[in-house]
């Protein structure tokens, strides 16, 4: 075959071919078409660019994500203030024979006018033998106080020990020095004598309104306050001295100020008004 001949029958070849390539193309569709040419061959190598950084991924709902969360409410115990620490309770003891009936409901009178705690009285116990002193013929306040201490119960804000009998403790160069009450450390524990309220009392009920307002004092101890300056306020320093008791009205301002509501707020008239000490009623 002539140069010419060759070169004709090439080009109708490649054409002839071309346009079986273009006629399975068609018949395949474009999908075929893209997908065959997007994959390389087995021995074909393909450089791919690096896929770009992408963003974090978004919360599954990002709305709910971005929304701003409801308060809290009581019920979830949030943001709710702390609970409030229960109250202890007081409890009375009596030692030896028993106060006179009216003595003692006056002063459980006087407590659930001050105080809100549960008042308990217990049953009345013998004087404990240690504490007896033969040469006054009374007993040691602080032998008396020992036992208290050893079975003051668990849930007591306050332990009171009344008795009828004399009682005493060493003060300074005094050896036996004759005494209204007195307190533990921890004023946890006292124990007070109706034998010393009485002691220049005008009558039954003077007598019975010192005692509570002794026993009112105590209290106030166990709350934190000391003696205070200031004159009718129930926490001032008797200075060994009951007769400090029949000036003695209430818990002053700063006092209530001091323990908040673990004081009542005052309410109608004062267990001791009218004052027994200006009257001579029984």
């Amino acid at each position: 075959m002539s140069p010419v001949g060759r070169a004709l029958s090439v080009s109708v070849s490649v054409s002839v071919l071309c346009t079986l390539a273009l006629f399975v193309a068609c018949q395949r569709g474009p999908e075929a078409s893209a997908r065959a040419t997007a994959t390389p061959s087995a021995s074909s190598t393909v450089a791919v660019p690096a896929a770009p950084p992408r963003e974090p991924a978004a919360p599954a709902s990002s709305a709910a994500a971005s929304a701003p969360l409801p308060a809290p409410s009581a019920a979830d115990g949030a943001g709710a203030p702390p609970p409030i620490e229960p109250l202890g309770k007081i409890y009375l003891q009596q030692f030896g024979a028993p106060l006179p009936p009216a003595d003692l409901e006056f002063t459980l009178r006087s407590l659930a006018y001050f105080f809100p705690n549960e008042v308990v009285v217990l049953p009345s116990r013998p004087l404990p033998a240690a504490a007896y002193h033969p040469p006054r013929q009374r007993y040691r306040a602080e032998k008396i106080l020992d036992r208290m201490v050893s079975e003051t119960p668990e849930d007591a804000q306050v332990m009171v020990g009344l008795t009828t009998v004399d009682i005493s403790t060493t003060k300074d160069d005094y050896e036996d020095w004759g005494i209204l009450g007195l307190a533990t450390v921890s004023g946890r524990e006292c124990v007070i004598s109706r034998f010393r309220a009485a002691r220049g009392a005008k009558n039954d009920r003077h007598t019975r309104q010192r005692l509570a307002k002794v026993v009112v004092h105590e209290i106030g101890h166990t709350l934190g306050l000391s003696h205070c300056p200031e004159y009718g306020c129930l926490m001032e320093d008797g200075k060994g001295s009951v007769l400090t008791t029949d000036h003695e009205l209430d818990f002053c301002r700063s006092c209530r100020a001091a323990v908040g509501a673990r004081v009542l707020p005052r309410s109608g008239r004062l267990p001791w008004e009218p004052a027994a000490h200006l009257d001579g009623a029984p």
